[in-house]
């Protein structure tokens, strides 16, 4: 029997499931908003591309000192 689990394509994500937006980044995985709602559709090539420049909290940290 094949399932939904069998079919489905694994995909890379830096999601740590710490989602949480300020100033329209995730402080968990460090994506923007626009980045996290268009994940699935980006190539495995570019997530990886993005993954590797990823730095979570860098666009806040400055911003917000208890980070």
């Amino acid at each position: 029997m094949i399932t939904n689990e069998d079919t489905a394509a694994k995909i890379s994500t830096p999601c740590i499931r710490k989602c949480n937006l300020i100033d329209d980044y995730c402080i968990g995985c460090g994506r923007s908003w626009h980045q996290i709602r268009d994940w699935s559709f980006y190539k495995e090539s570019e997530r990886l591309s993005i993954m590797k420049d990823l730095n979570p909290n860098k666009n806040i940290k400055n911003k917000y000192e208890c980070w």
